[in-house]
């Protein structure tokens, strides 16, 4: 192979090992030629000829060339399966140690970039201050609450504050998941709420527990969990926007839960009752719990409303009632 064989090959052959692109050209002539002067090298390279020296003392640093023997004017290149190895290994430690000081990069940037950030999103962290914050916005409602109601909780809701609310001209509406109706009484008590304004739902799962409050703020947890460690309160901003429309989309998923009935239509509604909580995907279990009769007594029924519907399965069944304004 000639000195001049690498001229025209195609560039960025040794991108990979950081080189500069005067430093792959050289290396890659010198590899093409037994012995190489710095007068051959600048020629080659249209350098001047001490400019060709500082490029081969470069490349000896990286290892890729070594002068001939003793002959202190010409240069050999280096094994490439050794020299270029060895380039690459201290690359990748290299790599390595910068993608290590990233974290430390991304403290600097939030440094500059937090104090914009804080206005926006803020951590409540401790039961009782999240608690007292809950409590907080409530008060400060003046349109809307939105509520996803899922595990886990850290207080029992306030059925005044609630009535308070809605007394005061605040609509509320919230998602339940089934985790949460899931106590004895729990599906009464929301009933009762209801009765008195509130409009809720039921769904079998839930992405989060969640509360909107009017466009101004939401509250959610940091991580899920079976404990509520810390929140995040979102204030005005496009996530607040989103969490809406995440809500939005919810609810008009979800299974609407009626208001308890007058004690005279308490027999006559509880084909109602059955039906919503099927539609949420309640087991026979569980419905058994929240009425308080037997499984078998819920299996009964739950033959009796199907049959009624002419549904073939429960899923059928929420359905066709859904469509007969049953729910």
């Amino acid at each position: 192979m000639t000195p001049h064989a690498f001229r025209t090959a195609p560039g960025g052959l040794l991108d990979g090992l950081g080189l500069p692109e005067a430093e792959q050209s050289a290396y890659l002539r010198v590899l093409a030629a037994p012995h190489c002067t710095p007068a051959q090298l600048a020629d080659q390279l249209s350098v001047t000829e001490r400019r060709a020296e500082r490029i081969l003392v470069a490349l000896a640093s990286y290892g890729l060339v070594h002068r001939a023997g003793r002959d202190p004017v010409r240069w050999s290149a280096a094994a490439p399966d050794v020299a270029v190895e060895a380039l690459l290994l201290r690359r990748e430690e290299e790599l390595c140690r910068t993608r290590g000081r990233v974290g430390e990069l991304m403290r600097a940037y939030r440094r500059v970039q937090q104090p914009q950030a804080d206005d926006l999103v803020e951590v409540v962290t401790g039961q009782a201050a999240i608690a007292d914050r809950w409590r907080q916005l409530q008060d400060g409602a003046r349109r809307q609450l939105l509520l996803f109601d899922k595990p886990p909780h850290i207080a029992r809701a306030d059925v005044d504050l609630e009535r308070s609310l809605i007394a005061r001209g605040v609509r509320i509406r919230a998602v339940y998941e089934a985790g949460s109706v899931g106590a004895p009484g729990r599906l009464a008590e929301i009933r009762d709420v209801v009765g008195a304004g509130e409009e809720a739902r039921l769904l079998p799962e839930l992405p989060c527990k969640l509360a909107v409050v009017d466009d101004r703020w939401a509250m959610l947890p940091v991580a899920a969990g079976s404990e509520l460690r810390a929140a995040l309160l979102v204030r005005a901003s496009s996530l607040l926007d989103a969490l809406t429309g995440m809500f939005e989309a919810y609810w008009h998923r979800a299974v609407r839960v009626p208001g308890a009935p007058p004690p005279e239509r308490a027999a006559a509604d509880r084909r109602a009752e059955l039906l919503t909580l099927l539609s949420a995907g309640f087991t026979d279990d569980s419905i058994a719990r929240q009425l308080g009769v037997s499984t078998r007594t819920v299996q009964r029924w739950v033959r009796e409303v199907m049959d009624a519907l002419g549904a073939r399965t429960r899923f059928q069944a929420g359905i066709q009632a859904a469509r007969a304004g049953l729910l």
